[in-house]
Formats: C-alpha cells, structure tokens, sequence
C-alpha cells in the first residue's frame, strides 16, 4: 500500500467514526430526554424502513441531495468555495414551473424537456457571475456567492409573485404544473419517480467529467496546484468559469427536476438551504462524486428517520442538527486523529525501507 492509498484508508476511516461519534451523541440525548427512550430510539433508527410509503419517503430526501453534493463537487473543484448552489437550486425549481406555465406551446414530456434545458442554460449563467467577479476583480467569491443568492431569490421571488401565483386558490403557490409534464412512478403510493433514475446517471456522468475528460482533470489540478496549471498551459480562467457552469446547472437541474413528479405547484417562499446541504454531502462524500450516493443516503436516512421519531415520539427532530454539526467538527478538524495518521504513515515507511 502507498502512501497515497494509506492516507485515502485512514481519511475514510476517520469519516467512519465521525460518523459513529455522531450517532452515539444523538442516542445518549435520546435517552436523557426521552420518557420512552425504546421508542424514539426504534422510530429513529428502523422507522424508515417500516413501510413502504415510508421508504418511499427516504428516496425523496435523498434525491435531491445528490444533485446538490454532486453540484458542490464541481463548484469546489477549482478549489474556490463558492456557494451558488443554494440560489441554483432554488432558481432552478422556479425556472421549471416557470417555462411549463408559459410556454404553452409544448405538451408532456417535449415541454419537461425544454424546461430542463432552459434551466440548465440560465442556472448556468448565474453562476458563472460570483467567479467572473472573482477572477477579473479579485473579491471574495465566497462571500460575492453568499450575497448572490439573495439576489436570486429575490428575482425569483418578484417572479413568482408576479406572475405565476395563483390567487384564487385556497393553495398557497403557483397555478399548478401541467400534469402531463410529470415524470412516470417507480414507487406505487410515492412521489419516487424516473427522477431517481436520472440522478444515479448525473453520478456516473460527473465521475466521468471530473476522473475521465482532460476538462475534468485540469479543473482538478487548478484545484490542486493553480500556479503549476497555469505554467503547464491550462486556461485557469477558462476552467473556473466551466466549473461553475456546470456546478450551478447541476444544482438547477435538481431543482427543477423536483418540480415535476413531486410539487404539483411551485410554493417555495424561501431558499431551501438544500445549497448548505449540498456542503454537506460533499464533505461526507470528500468531494469524490463517487462516494456521494453513500453520503447523501446517510443523510437522508438520518433526516427521515428524525421526521418519524419527531411525529411518533416526544424527541424534536433538531437532533439532526446535532448530528450534522457533530459531524462536521471532526471530519473538518485536521488534528482529530492527526498523530495517530503520523505514527501509523512513520511505522510504514520505515517497514518499506527494511523490506527494500
């Protein structure tokens, strides 16, 4: 085993017990606050897959963390952490229901198709804007993203109020999507739909891009090393603002994508914070799009199953916070089991140079 391959053994060991601290810190807690610990406990951990609506409903949530940990991927490629995901994702479902509203020129699936591509194309270009600024002014791209986001929302908002409510329905939304644009059932008695099937495919098509096209590994190596990119002859700017387009797609596509199938009517009245957890997936997942399914399974099952114990026991759901915050502290931490990694990277090095 390389040196490579120890630190990517003991990084995924290291993510296991953040993980496993986590947990063990959300059960003490249920104990402690609970009047029927058993309970809470059983509703938290097997609640999810006690029936089939409610597997159904563990889908939903990890769907569209997986396009929102695979969006973050891309945008953090570069290695400038910019947060367009949020506004991204928010756009993008507003998009949607949007073009399927107006553009009634199309029917069914052409008219889903049409949306999508028009989400992709303005998503896209939303995006690129924090990074653009970023690269020819030098600000802050984290923070120029944050704001941005506002900005987004606030023209979606204006949009949404506007022109698409409906304000003789007693739903509070949009006028409702066009039924014959929604995605086909996988799930009988679910809103789990070809949705699902569609972003198991963005995985391997990121992983692809990223570990497979020569756009994918310069975008990588800028995140590496931009200075030794740029001297080897790769248009750093170039590059960066391709990131972020396809970052920001990724992150609409998703957004748009919950539009048909699982909201019959647009009513997001604020961001969805969906972007915030997009970093997390990402994280969990070491912004490997490889490893994402798993991590946004993890939290989606974590989230369902808080739902469940928050509705069949007297355990608030917040515990998940507690479990993300957790979470992140330890895997984030760079001491957190840093000597250990050290004399265990010392211990191999000097059993190479006996066995050479």
């Amino acid at each position: 085993m390389s040196n490579k391959q120890l630190n990517q053994v003991f990084s995924f060991m290291k993510t296991l017990l953040a993980i496993f601290i986590a947990m063990i810190f959300a059960l003490v807690i249920i104990l402690i606050v609970s009047d029927e610990p058993l309970t809470a406990l059983h509703s938290f951990l097997i609640g999810p897959f006690t029936s089939q609506r409610r597997i159904g409903n563990l889908i939903e949530n990890i769907v569209p963390l997986i396009y929102v940990g695979l969006g973050v991927c891309i945008l953090w490629a570069t290695g400038k952490r910019t947060l367009s995901g949020e506004g991204c994702y928010y756009f993008g479902g507003l998009m949607a229901a949007a073009v399927s509203l107006k553009f009634i020129l199309l029917h069914g699936k052409s008219l889903t198709i049409f949306a999508m591509l028009a989400v992709i194309v303005v998503c896209g270009l939303m995006a690129l804007l924090p990074m653009y600024v970023n690269l020819k002014y030098g600000t802050d791209a984290f923070v120029v993203s944050l704001l941005f986001n506002y900005v987004m929302f606030y023209i979606g908002n204006y949009i949404f109020s506007n022109y698409l409510m409906d304000i003789t329905s007693t739903s509070s939304g949009s006028y409702p999507l066009p039924e014959d644009s929604f995605l086909a059932t996988l799930i009988p008695g679910t809103k789990v739909n070809t949705n699902l099937i569609i972003a198991l495919l963005m995985i391997v098509l990121v992983w692809f891009f990223l570990y497979k096209t020569k756009w994918g590994y310069s975008i990588r190596l800028i995140g590496i090393n931009p200075h030794f990119a740029k001297c080897i002859g790769i248009n750093v700017f170039g590059m960066c603002l391709l990131a972020q387009f396809l970052g920001g797609a990724l992150s609409g596509f998703g957004g748009g994508m919950e539009m048909f199938g699982r909201n019959p009517r647009f009513a997001w009245f604020s961001l969805t914070n969906l972007g915030w957890d997009g970093i997390m997936v990402a994280t969990l997942a070491k912004y490997k799009p490889q490893y994402v399914l798993f991590a946004a399974m993890f939290l989606g099952y974590v989230r369902t199953g808080a739902d469940i114990m928050n509705r069949s026991s007297d355990v608030a759901s917040e515990i998940v916070l507690i479990i993300q915050a957790i979470m992140i502290l330890f895997i984030g931490a760079n001491a957190f089991l840093a000597g250990t990694q050290q004399k265990l990277r010392v211990k191999y090095n000097e059993k190479v140079e006996k066995e050479a």
